[in-house]
């Protein structure tokens, strides 16, 4: 009832331009009437219309006076009324009166609404008599008589008026309420949406960044529950059936509202919506689960009119299938299978990344075992070269003093020659320290120690090897993080050489905000990864597990990028220290960028498929 007991700003400012008129108007049917009346008759209505016009306008204005508007247009038509009321008698016109006052009448009718315009017509016609009686001095039944036509008339304006106005205001009442109606039914369907999306994010978060899967599967359900929540009160059912390793048949691995009995099913998956689902590797949707071979033993899908099949599918790998199961007819419309869909890909990645990381533990038990023997070749290679030549230095030493004292002519040709065991040994010890650390690397840093890579391919091997290094990288990165970098970048580009066949291989270090990234491409052959994964636990090389080694101490992620005719690219991706990256932060006026979880993971799948 609030738009009944006040005037709304957009009314009030209607009856301000409608003043304007009406005294416009007036003014100029006044001056027609009489041309030889003073200016001041027409000009004191006029300029008081002018002031109660400018003192609403005032009121309308501050938002605080708004309710003060009805106070302020009620007494100002009253007032507008009798002022042009007494204009009018001088002209003897009735008409003219008439005219005047069916105008205020109109004003208020069509600008305060119908309970407001009824009081202000009231008062208007009101001020009419008044002003009428104060002038002529008639009585009143007198007056009445006399002025019965234009009050009939005005009467009928007001009536007319006045039932105009509750129409209108009941049809803008009625679009109000339905509008209401409507902005409340979509602000609780937005609410709604808003806590469905949030649950289903936190979720969705928990179902990527676990890797036990067991709560990738409750989180599996449970989002698909919250999805569906807009069923009301309606039974439901639901259940992950994954596949056993033993006999490939499929168990009930976690469910919600399925009783006891039916977790210790097993099925084939052979047959109904379970086995075309799995065929086609597409959701299915089931209607007379009575009918279907597999599910109609299961007690908790009994009566359940809407079913819906969705395949684990990643890759060419089957996990199992996700069903949910609903009283209600057609409970999944195509938005919900979608919905559902997308989450049951996300939680299969998930389940398939579960896996990886136990692979990943394993992989990393081989990697201690292989690191045990790097160190037992490298003492074997020290053992067998520069120890023994040292050793012989030495015995040669212990010769060339006896030299001296009996034959001190052959002193300089025995110097001569301990001088290129020396000078072979200085060879051999730089190659083992270019294998482990190059010294240049120390001295000058990364970019010439890739340089100085570059150069020992092309003078051993024949091996084209392109190298960029940004000048805005070597400042914020410490001697480690560089030394891993050129470690692996030097795996990345022997496995280039030996395998890609390739006419140039790149080498290239860039920085954005805090993060740096090290990418390595050639356009040789390349491979296709999919092979590669399905034998890399039968290949011997180590030189992935090297570089996935590598990056992890970096804190950072590695993808490949490979087919086959299209060479090969690597790229490791990691953030720059603490130090490192408020040092950016500060010298950089643009938003920096972080390698989130979800990114690192992301990436990290990626590697670890390699």
């Amino acid at each position: 009832m609030e738009n009944e007991t006040k005037v709304t700003p957009w009314q009030g400012w209607t009856l301000f331009i409608l003043r304007w008129g009406l005294m416009i108007a007036a003014s100029l049917a006044y001056h027609s009437l009489r041309r030889d009346a003073p200016l001041s008759e027409i000009s004191i209505p006029f300029v008081i219309g002018a002031a109660l016009n400018l003192l609403l306008a005032a009121f309308l204005v501050f938002p605080a006076f708004h309710k003060a508007v009805p106070f302020a247009s009620l007494p100002g038509d009253w007032v507008l009324a009798g002022l042009y009321v007494q204009l009018a008698l001088t002209t003897n016109n009735t008409l003219f009166l008439t005219a005047v006052v069916s105008a205020v009448l109109m004003m208020g009718m069509f600008t305060a609404g119908p309970f407001i315009g009824i009081i202000s017509a009231i008062g208007t016609i009101g001020t009419a008599l008044i002003v009428i009686g104060i002038n002529t001095k008639l009585p009143l039944s007198q007056l009445l008589s006399d002025y019965s036509q234009p009050l009939l008339f005005m009467t009928l304006i007001a009536v007319l008026c006045g039932v105009w106005s509750f129409v209108l205001d009941h049809l803008i009442r009625t679009q109000r309420n339905e509008l209401h109606a409507v902005a409340s039914t979509r602000s609780k369907q937005l609410l709604d949406i808003r806590e469905r999306t949030k649950a289903m994010y936190e979720m969705a978060s928990t179902l990527s960044s676990t890797l036990h899967y067991q709560k990738i599967l409750d989180a599996l359900l449970d989002v698909g529950r919250v999805s569906l929540r807009e069923r009301g009160n309606q039974r439901m059912a639901s259940a992950v059936l994954l596949f056993r390793a033993g006999d490939n048949a499929l168990q009930v691995t976690t469910s919600r509202g399925m009783r006891h009995v039916d977790e210790a099913r097993v099925v084939q998956g052979e047959g109904g919506i379970i086995g075309e689902a799995l065929t086609q590797c597409i959701p299915i949707i089931g209607k007379e689960i009575t009918k279907d071979p597999e599910l109609q033993y299961f007690v908790a899908f009994q009566g359940m009119r809407s079913t819906l099949c969705i395949p684990l599918r990643a890759g060419y790998n089957n996990f199992g299938v996700i069903l949910y199961a609903c009283d209600a007819p057609n409970a999944f419309n195509e938005e919900s299978i979608e919905l559902l869909t997308a989450i049951s890909t996300q939680a299969t990645i998930a389940l398939q990344n579960a896996v990886l990381y136990r692979n990943v533990l394993e992989e990393k038990e081989r990697i201690v075992e292989v690191e045990e023997e790097a160190r037992k070749k490298l003492a074997r290679d020290l053992h067998d070269g520069p120890t023994q030549t040292v050793s012989a230095i030495a015995m040669r030493m212990s010769y060339i003093y006896r030299l001296l004292e009996r034959q001190p002519e052959q002193v300089p040709a025995e110097l001569k020659k301990v001088e290129d065991l020396a000078r072979n040994t200085t060879k051999e010890i730089r190659h083992l320290l270019f294998g482990l650390r190059p010294l240049v690397l120390e001295s000058q840093g990364l970019t010439a120690a890739l340089g100085q890579l570059a150069e020992k391919m092309k003078e051993t091997y024949g091996q084209n090897v392109a190298v960029r290094v940004a000048r805005d990288v070597e400042p914020y990165i410490d001697s480690h993080q560089q030394g891993t970098m050129f470690y692996i970048a030097e795996e990345a580009v022997n496995n280039a050489r030996k395998h890609a066949e390739a006419e140039v291989i790149s080498v290239t270090v860039t920085r954005k905000d805090q993060m740096v990234f090290l990418q390595i491409s050639d356009n040789g052959v390349g491979f296709d990864l999919g092979a590669v994964d399905a034998n890399y636990d039968k290949r011997g090389s180590l030189g992935m597990v090297n570089m996935r080694e590598r990056t992890e101490l970096l804190e950072g992620s590695l993808r490949i990028e490979s087919a086959e005719g299209k060479g090969t690219t690597i790229t490791i991706a990691f953030p720059l220290k603490e130090g490192a990256a408020k040092k950016v932060a500060q010298k950089s006026s643009k938003p920096t960028t972080k390698l989130d979880a979800m990114t690192l993971e992301k990436l990290g799948n990626n590697a670890s498929q390699r």
